[in-house]
């Protein structure tokens, strides 16, 4: 489950999707999903639902024209069917292009449709379940048994249905390629079933004092057969199955664990107001920059050198002739460039309310850092500050969580809009989650995160899962703790403090020198 955050990033870039981690809520704006807090710790049930469901809802971000839907107007019966048609088609459309979905869609049928003990009493109901299960015994065979028994009901109050059915569900099988072909079959398939409902033997109940004569048939006889059809074919919305995606949603809700500090939760794009730094503090973060680039330019510099090496192929060295005699072809010279620095550093900007005393410090240690390294050949920065403002992302009122804004992204050119206020709680962990995505895709084979904080996040198990999390995946994380030493509880062995910036240049020299030339 911890690393389902570098997985939906990288699942987000292939598929063209953004996906949310947090709140409480499971679905999708059409541009965004957004999958709930989700526990730390689960089984691997949990995490198969959470990827099937991006892949789902990806396929339907991809290939539905939800406007064509819209136009159509269907009824929630010709919805219903459509759905089950369409999510078996945007499926296969995204397996086509990455086949491991398919096992993932297998694995997500079986579990949710593969429970005999689920079928339906009621035979118009049943029909439902007959269509779902054919459309996706297609891909798993091992629902068909299922399939014939379901089959064998709605045979029995509606006769010579499923063969009809079965007519319509071959074209699906073989010509269905968009989501308005969907519509078309979706509509024959309840135009037959209308047709059916004609066809049925004219009611014959007898009521007397409310209560239905033996001579009817409520439910398992042709009358009690024919109003469960009338029933469902004047279904509302809510009063039919799940699809696919609602079903998946809601079991990923009730996943959600009571304890937040036991939760996964990645944070969201929000709305920060950035300013300049105010000239009059613009002189003393320039000398700071400079004295930390110089130090730090100092012990980078021997690493860019380059050095000549004997090797079979290059310029003719006179002076390694006689390998020849013992047959070694290594006679030439060949100039090789060692690699220099490549790294990549994101800056994690604490702009929370408990910083509020040394935010004028912080801010003006961020551009300095963020200036000196952004001057160094070889180093990619990036500056995130946290927390931010509204989501900007999407997601519902009552989903506002953790929020990040990015100053700087990786590949931007340095400016001097580092001021910003302080205020809000401190979600460490959340944001600490978001920047790795951001980084995760990054070709630098190097990636540093430098945390500028107070040290106090408001979930400290959180916050340290994260960092965790950071390492398993190869990103050193490094803290500066401005005016205050709690950093040194979460990062003991890669963190400083400082109280003046005066004190930046030997403090991030002392701490980034080793990691920068390793």
């Amino acid at each position: 489950m911890k690393s389902l955050p570098m997985v939906v990033s990288v699942l987000g870039r292939k598929y063209g999707v953004q996906v949310v981690i947090g709140g409480s809520g499971a679905y999708t704006d059409g541009n965004t999903i957004h999958l709930p807090a989700l526990p730390l710790d689960c089984d691997e049930t949990l995490i198969g639902l959470a990827r099937g469901y991006i892949d789902h809802e990806s396929a339907h971000i991809r290939e539905t024209r939800f406007d064509w839907l819209k136009l159509a107007n269907l009824t929630p019966l010709e919805m219903h069917v459509w759905n089950t048609f369409e999510d078996w088609r945007v499926e296969h459309r995204l397996a086509r292009l990455f086949p491991g979905c398919r096992q993932n869609f297998n694995w997500l049928i079986q579990h949710l449709f593969g429970n005999d003990s689920e079928q339906t009493a009621d035979p118009a109901m049943a029909i439902l379940n007959w269509l779902l299960l054919s459309v996706r015994a297609w891909d798993v065979p091992s629902l068909n048994s299922q399939l014939d028994d379901v089959g064998k009901l709605v045979e029995q109050h509606y006769p010579g249905l499923t063969g009809r059915l079965n007519l319509v569900l071959k074209k699906v099988h073989a010509c269905c390629d968009s989501t308005q072909d969907c519509i078309l079959y979706a509509r024959e398939v309840v135009s037959i079933l209308k047709e059916k409902l004609d066809s049925q033997p004219p009611k014959n109940e007898d009521f007397k004092d409310g209560i239905v004569s033996k001579n009817s048939s409520p439910n398992g006889g042709p009358e009690g057969s024919s109003r469960n059809l009338k029933k469902l074919l004047q279904a509302a919305s809510d009063d039919l199955p799940n699809g696919l995606g609602e079903a998946l949603a809601e079991s990923l809700i009730k996943g959600q664990p009571q304890d937040l500090s036991e939760s996964l939760c990645v944070a969201r794009l929000g709305n920060k107001t950035t300013k300049p730094i105010p000239p009059e503090d613009a002189e003393a973060t320039r000398r700071a920059s400079t004295a930390l680039r110089t130090q730090l330019q100092g012990v980078l510099q021997s690493s860019v050198l380059s050095r000549s090496n004997v090797s079979r192929h290059g310029r003719l060295d006179s002076r390694q002739l006689h390998r020849l005699t013992v047959a070694d072809s290594r006679v030439f010279r060949h100039k090789t460039r060692k690699v220099g620095v490549n790294t990549a550093v994101h800056i994690l900007l604490d702009c929370s309310g408990s910083m509020r005393r040394r935010i004028k410090l912080t801010t003006q240690v961020c551009h300095a850092v963020a200036t000196a390294l952004d001057g160094i050949d070889g180093i990619n920065v990036a500056v995130t500050a946290f927390p931010a403002g509204t989501p900007t992302d999407g997601g519902t009122s009552n989903a506002q969580g953790p929020t990040v804004c990015p100053i700087l992204r990786h590949g931007e050119r340095m400016h001097t809009d580092f001021a910003v206020s302080a205020a809000g709680c401190t979600p460490l962990g959340e944001a600490l989650w978001w920047v790795l995505q951001q980084m995760h895709s990054l070709s630098e084979p190097r990636k540093i995160v430098l945390i500028l904080t107070d040290g106090d996040p408001d979930l400290s198990n959180v916050a340290l899962n994260a960092i965790e999390d950071a390492r398993h995946i190869g990103v050193e994380i490094y803290g500066l703790g401005i005016m205050s030493e709690a950093i040194t509880k979460l990062i003991p062995n890669h963190s400083r403090t400082i109280h003046d910036l005066s004190e930046l240049a030997p403090a991030m020299f002392d701490m980034l020198r080793d990691a920068l030339i390793k």
